[in-house]
């Protein structure tokens, strides 16, 4: 019967010897317990093996792999082991508790690590927003507004942090409402990680943003923009808009003359190119705003009646009850010839991403193509896509339209909001009754 194991000193010619005898195992003669494993010609390891005082068992602790640990740095090992286990201290043990300590520090490790606003964004934050409808525009907040926190620890920020942001962003023109909704998901994000114990508690729970102190010009901004758009304004935005889809034939007439594209589809015979005139009629003429735009799908859109029914998106979390508005005929008309040129769908976005087919994303309309139909019309630079929502809600009071009526076809909660932002549109009216009053009775 052939050994395969080796009584003598370890040491790196007993382990070519050994190698090459084909000898799987070799115990040292000088320190009880040194072992040498060779399992091929690539494996060969140290271990020290001893009988446990305690459980009678011969359990045995690993020491490494040569040539990575070697021959001498293994028997100084071993040699510790003999000398603590003579003073009764087991190796196991000790190795246990090495290994215990090494995983607390890991474990502390990545909880520092995760206390990092952009660590804990990336991980666990994004995905989670990800999930959700608006999600995306609460994260490009955080993205627009707190990247330069991004390597703080949340644990780390303090008040005085938060006023300096508040200032800095207020210098910059940001209203105070803007600055609020962003400083609101900041604080959601933290809470959030209090929620899954990555931080003990919010460390500006309780902080407040000041609003600033009202001036002479405080307001001015909301009267411009919560108003109805003059004769002149309303020509220069279809003349935008004409202008808009005119360019994009144009430049794809120009495509199409180069033999590489000539696959590309004809934009000649089509009334809209893209998705751009269209959506923002949908704004124009039904007040909604450009999120549910986004997320308008066919199954909303009734042709024959004349009516949108969806859920308004911004109170979704407050109703899933979907609310129904008629459509000007001028929008039912844009509307059927946008699904008629779209293949007649049944089903799907109304208007989807030309790139993926799913929802567009939340700048979709804002980013570039508002601002190069503001050029083409001659319209303000300044002017908001939301203005047109505005519009919509002006034109219906000036016509007449009670604030109950504007509050409905608007998508508000109560009528409160509808006050609040289009309360003074309603001077004339007021006035006509203070006429009314101040007429003599016959």
């Amino acid at each position: 019967m052939v050994d395969f194991t080796l009584k003598r000193k370890i040491t790196e010619t007993a382990i070519k010897h050994a190698r090459h005898k084909g000898i799987r195992t070799i115990y040292d003669t000088a320190i009880s317990g040194f072992i040498c494993t060779l399992y091929n010609r690539d494996v060969t390891t140290f271990s020290f093996r001893y009988r446990s005082k305690l459980t009678g068992r011969r359990p045995t602790v690993k020491i490494g792999r040569y040539p990575t640990v070697s021959v001498d740095e293994a028997r100084d090992i071993a040699r510790k082991m003999a000398v603590g286990l003579s003073q009764g201290v087991e190796p196991r043990l000790v190795e246990q508790a090495a290994k215990e300590a090494q995983q607390r520090r890991e474990e502390q490790w990545r909880r520092e690590d995760a206390t990092i606003i952009e660590t804990f964004l990336d991980t666990v934050y994004r995905p989670h927003k990800e999930r959700m409808k608006r999600g995306n525009e609460d994260l490009d907040r955080l993205d627009r507004h707190f990247k330069s926190w991004y390597r703080k620890r949340m644990t780390e920020i303090t008040k005085s942090d938060v006023t300096r942001w508040h200032h800095a962003l207020e210098s910059k023109g940001l209203a105070f409402l803007t600055i609020k909704r962003s400083f609101d998901v900041l604080q959601g994000m933290l809470n959030m990680a209090v929620e899954e114990q990555f931080i003990d508690q919010n460390p500006i729970k309780g902080v407040r943003l000041r609003k600033p102190v009202a001036q002479d010009d405080h307001g001015v901004d909301i009267i411009k923009s919560r108003r109805a758009l003059t004769e002149e304004e309303v020509e220069s935005l279809f003349r935008g808009l004409e202008r808009y889809t005119r360019d994009r034939k144009d430049m794809r007439r120009r495509s199409r003359e180069k033999k590489s594209n000539r696959h590309l589809p004809d934009w000649d015979y089509v009334t809209y190119v893209d998705y751009v005139v269209p959506a923002i009629l949908v704004i124009y003429y039904a007040g909604l705003r450009p999120g549910d735009v986004y997320g308008l799908r066919w199954e909303n859109v009734d042709l024959d009646l004349g009516t949108i029914t969806k859920v308004i998106e911004k109170t979704a979390h407050h109703s899933t009850r979907p609310s129904s508005f008629p459509m000007a005929d001028r929008l039912v008309d844009a509307l059927r010839v946008w699904w008629q040129e779209n293949g007649r769908p049944k089903t799907g976005y109304v208007f989807p991403s030309q790139r993926t087919g799913r929802r567009l994303s939340a700048g979709a309309l804002g980013r570039r193509p508002w601002p190069l139909i503001k050029k083409l019309g001659g319209l303000d630079p300044d002017l908001d896509l939301y203005t047109l929502r505005h519009n919509f809600a002006s034109q219906l009071i000036l016509s007449g339209a009670d604030l109950m009526t504007v509050m409905k076809l608007m998508g508000h909660r109560d009528i409160a909001t509808t006050i609040d932002h289009y309360g003074h549109l309603t001077a004339d009216h007021l006035r006509t009754a203070l006429v009314a009053l101040s007429d003599p009775v016959g």
